[in-house]
């Protein structure tokens, strides 16, 4: 057969053919002019981007006649055998196939003697993860200190494979996957060259379907080419590589849209039964809701998205009847869907799950605003005949704690407290008419006596505010044993055992934080005062266990009712 497939027709010839991995050629170029060729190279990446074409370039850039040069010429004796894979000194070694340590052992015998005829002798070992243990141990000390004008390349597409020993004695350079839009500028080019029509559909099938390699885009090619003859359309192109069509999977998302099951459902069997792979399949519908992902939060304009121009405005709109919130919930149902399906026995079940979760994705609420509606919910009422209570400023409610539902004593009836203005005063001596400051403090210790942190709606509405800013410091305020609200004062009292958490909440910064939420909620200036209660001798103290908080916990109770269920067990995570 005389015909030469695309793939090896176009393959790079010189370093600035190569396409997508200039900073790799660009180092070796440096290192070729300016005499610091290292002995050992390890070129890693995935299949087709350039790994062994690469190596074989860095030979004919070294052994080339008018070399070593950046640019060999192509024509002498030396580049045209290296070309062809036939050269003396330039020796290609498939490792997938010569792996054991007899190979190894002639490789070192080989390397011993000079060069034939050009500079270098050099030794190019592909997929060279393969090679057994004992023949990369047979190879260390070729590596380390090679003969004079020797070389050895390693190319790999698995380069975590090669023991650390190696690695530590070569060069590595990582061979990156190529952009949407580099595939796409290399296939117009080759297409041009070949004297083929191609629509722009056809070109981008083409480079999505690549996934990054070239070698893999430019064999599609070729396929095609054979199949089409010399005009490249976008569906026929898609027939050939099996493809899903764009517009099935537009009609796909738009049933999703509509909250269409038995669409979905139908939509799966009919894929079914055409032949379509359904895991390939789930991968399309995948990188489609990824493209509508970034039209909704980057713009349809975007060089992120990957598809043809007339496309952009069907991602646009179709991108515009979802929320970013649910595009990520359905790549993440895919993104599972897909891993399942490829070691799953019935991977349509595994679809249809998907598909069905995406339609019913978006009648689901958060959790966060679920649990933000009962807590409101829960002391809103409480709050409202709160004494300090503004009926323009409503005193906020305190949200459940992150990870713990604690109980808060709200039953005591607010309405039947006297108010302070009309509480007895306590006598004392008197300085023209003006109460002492000493008098007044007492006065006002007086009128407002501790009481358990629990019974006091003020002291749950600052625990609100403090979590809205601070969990740590909200987590804290948890351990409070009682709590003093008058004029202008905030007092907490902490237990002996809980001495620890006082010592943080009198920490400057959480200090101010808690100053600054009792301020909103009071609507005053304030002093915080926090100090440990006496030591605990023989009876238990009068807090409520967690039982008897959890059962008054206004939360609790509307979880209870939300569910209709029953409150089983209580862990207090204070006494842990």
């Amino acid at each position: 057969m005389s015909y030469q497939v695309i793939a090896r027709k176009y393959r790079p010839q010189t370093f600035d053919d190569v396409v997508g991995q200039r900073v790799v050629t660009e180092t070796l170029k440096n290192a070729i002019q300016t005499d610091r060729v290292a002995h050992g190279y390890i070129f890693s990446g995935a299949r087709g981007v350039g790994k062994t074409t690469t190596a074989r370039i860095l030979a004919k850039a070294l052994n080339c006649a008018k070399g070593p040069t950046i640019a060999p010429d192509g024509t002498c004796a030396s580049c045209l055998e290296i070309a062809a894979g036939n050269s003396v000194d330039v020796q290609e070694i498939d490792a997938a196939s010569n792996r054991g340590i007899d190979e190894i052992r002639e490789l070192r015998e080989a390397v011993r003697y000079l060069p034939a005829r050009d500079r270098y002798k050099i030794f190019i070992i592909d997929e060279a993860h393969m090679l057994t243990t004992e023949a990369f141990n047979a190879l260390l000390k070729t590596l380390e200190e090679p003969p004079p004008r020797s070389l050895f390349i390693m190319a790999t597409t698995e380069a975590h494979k090669l023991p650390s020993t190696i690695q530590s004695r070569c060069q590595h350079f990582a061979f990156r996957l190529l952009d949407y839009s580099e595939i796409y500028d290399r296939l117009r080019a080759v297409i041009a060259e070949e004297k083929v029509e191609a629509d722009e559909g056809a070109i981008s099938t083409l480079a999505q379907a690549a996934e990054g390699s070239v070698r893999d885009a430019l064999s599609l090619l070729d396929q095609v080419i054979a199949a089409c003859g010399g005009r490249l359309d976008e569906k026929r192109v898609r027939q050939v590589l099996g493809v899903v069509p764009t517009e099935l999977l537009a009609d796909m998302m738009k049933a999703v849209n509509a909250a269409d099951s038995r669409r979905v459902l139908e939509m799966a069997g009919q894929l079914a039964a055409e032949g379509y792979e359904l895991a390939h399949f789930c991968g399309e519908l995948t990188r489609f809701v990824r493209d509508l992902m970034i039209g909704r939060s980057c713009g349809a304009e975007s060089s992120l998205l990957q598809v043809p121009s007339e496309q952009r405005k069907q991602i646009a709109e179709l991108a515009a009847r979802f929320s970013e919130e649910d595009l990520s919930r359905f790549f993440n149902v895919l993104l599972r869907a897909e891993g399942e399906m490829r070691y799953a026995l019935a991977p349509r079940f595994h679809l249809e799950l998907a598909l069905v979760k995406m339609v019913q994705a978006r009648r689901l609420a958060s959790l966060e605003t679920f649990l933000s509606g009962l807590g409101g919910a829960g002391i809103s009422a409480t709050n409202s005949s709160s004494p300090r209570a503004n009926p323009g400023s409503p005193v906020p409610a305190a949200p459940a704690a992150p990870r713990q539902i604690r109980s808060e004593n709200l039953e005591r009836p607010i309405a039947n407290r006297e108010p302070e203005a009309r509480r007895p005063q306590p006598e004392g001596p008197r300085a023209g008419g003006v109460q002492s400051p000493a008098v007044r403090g007492t006065a006002t210790a007086a009128a407002a006596a501790p009481t358990p942190a629990s019974d006091d709606p003020r002291w749950s509405a600052i625990k609100g505010k403090v979590y809205a800013k601070s969990n740590f410091l909200g987590s804290c305020l948890e351990h409070v044993a009682r709590c003093q609200i008058a004029e202008g004062e905030v007092s907490v009292e902490f237990a002996q055992k809980d001495s620890f958490f006082a010592e943080m909440v009198k920490s400057r910064e959480q200090h101010a934080a808690l100053r600054a939420a009792s301020e909103e909620v009071l609507g005053q200036p304030v002093r915080i005062y926090v100090r440990l209660g006496e030591q605990e001798t023989g009876t238990r103290a009068e807090r409520p266990n967690a039982r008897e908080r959890a059962e008054r916990d206004q939360t609790v109770e509307a979880f209870r009712r939300k569910f209709d269920g029953t409150l089983l067990d209580v862990k207090d995570l204070s006494r842990e």
